[in-house]
């Protein structure tokens, strides 16, 4: 059962959505593993909820119109990805307060088909009617090797069918930059503390290196299968269009099918 991400951090926010009826038990397991996964690996440490919610907003599958829409929100949970990004350490952690600037490097490494960069923040409790809602107010901008700037997908919140453009984001509490066939390098990702009444706010610097693969997720190995019944094979895969060629033994390897 596909899973759509959200938040409901703003009235206008343009991932508040919940998906499919099976969604909340879906994303609920999903993220009871990522939370174990990280203990094993961290002395049986709990990790930040905001560490956990932006690596699962910044790895799923985009779904629809190209980045985030208002009837999939960031697309599919990806607990792969998910996992992937936070074992690899592929976040940073910070403060910053009102009119502050923090710059921090991402170095883009070869074969990358993709770039996704999310600063995401648990921001202070707004006022039931406040309009917008948001209390802080961080702005992110990503610069390429080539001094080329890229702001964070935007919606237009007055169209439920509107295309995610690039623009400053001052609504939700969560932005993210993605640029296609980035160009191998060090980046700069610069986070500013444009509106931070209540600070200083911490925040969660996530990014992704997407290679054009593909990856077999199940079976894994050392399974088993009951003759006669139906078994799904999945695998995870960007980048890649057409039909895949898959093969499978039945005598270790001796012989493919």
């Amino acid at each position: 059962v596909g899973s759509a991400v959200y938040s409901t951090n703003d009235p206008n926010n343009y991932v508040n959505k919940t998906g499919t009826s099976m969604a909340c038990p879906g994303v609920a397991g999903t993220l009871a593993q990522l939370y174990h996964a990280y203990k094993t690996t961290n002395a049986g440490v709990n990790p930040n909820s905001a560490l956990v919610k932006a690596a699962v907003l910044n790895t799923g599958d985009d779904l629809g119109n190209a980045g985030p829409d208002f009837t999939y929100g960031w697309g599919r949970i990806n607990a792969r990805r998910a996992h992937n990004l936070i074992d690899n350490n592929n976040y940073v952690r910070g403060t910053i307060s009102q009119g502050a600037s923090n710059a921090h490097n991402i170095v883009v490494p070869a074969g990358t088909s993709q770039l996704r960069v999310m600063v995401y923040w648990s921001d202070v409790e707004g006022a039931a009617s406040a309009v917008p809602a948001l209390v802080n107010n961080i702005n992110m901008q990503v610069v390429d090797p080539l001094a080329t700037i890229f702001d964070p997908w935007v919606l237009n919140p007055s169209s439920q069918s509107s295309v995610a453009i690039r623009a400053v984001d001052n609504l939700n509490n969560m932005e993210q930059v993605t640029i296609d066939n980035p160009a191998v390098g060090s980046y700069t990702v610069n986070v500013d503390g444009t509106l931070i009444p209540q600070g200083p706010q911490e925040y969660f610097l996530v990014y992704e290196f997407i290679q054009d693969e593909v990856v077999l997720t199940y079976p894994l190995g050392g399974e088993g299968f009951n003759p006669g019944t139906v078994d799904t094979i999945r695998w995870d895969s960007y980048g890649a269009s057409g039909t895949f060629l898959l093969e499978y033994s039945t005598n270790n390897g001796g012989a493919w099918s």
